[in-house]
């Protein structure tokens, strides 16, 4: 099962979210709105604690979930970071450098090389002090990613395994 985590302007029932349950993937999206970032992280961590999930987010959702997979890898079976807004610096993620992707599960993350509110640098550094393999694909998209849904789901699913 997939756990959706939208931007800080999305919401559980926005375009891509729509797409990825229309392609039938079961997925639990909750509503962040309204909710600062570490409150965002305490819930994904809620909702993954029975285990055997992917987490998948859009920008902000993306950080939370980031944050989530660090310290709860152990219940995840992938992650999927859409445009993630890894570089922000706000509670928990205090010192940005710090945060770096878990070893013991596969990480996708997709991201526009003409992302106008997110720079792709924010993943690239993710990566690059991640130390690990991690898959970036770098899409001509906007920060949305309106035009790569597809590829959107079709790593989801691989990630999945289905």
């Amino acid at each position: 099962m997939l756990v959706w985590a939208h931007g800080l302007w999305g919401s559980p029932n926005g375009s891509k979210i729509t797409a990825i349950r229309e392609s039938g993937i079961e997925v639990i999206a909750p509503d962040f709105n309204e909710m600062e970032l570490i409150e965002r992280v305490e819930l994904i961590e809620e909702t993954i604690e029975a285990g055997d999930f992917v987490l998948a987010g859009s920008s902000w959702g993306g950080l939370a979930c980031a944050l989530a997979a660090q310290r709860k890898s152990d219940k995840l079976k992938g992650l999927l970071l859409l445009a993630p807004a890894l570089h922000y610096p706000e509670p928990p993620n205090n010192n940005p450098e710090d945060l770096i992707a878990p070893k013991e599960i596969p990480v996708t993350i997709i991201h526009s090389i003409e992302d106008d509110i997110v720079p792709i640098s924010a993943s690239k550094d993710y990566i690059e002090r991640s130390g690990n393999n991690i898959k970036l694909i770098e899409v001509n998209d906007n920060h949305v990613l309106e035009n790569s849904i597809e590829l959107i789901i079709f790593e989801a699913k691989k990630l999945l395994n289905c």
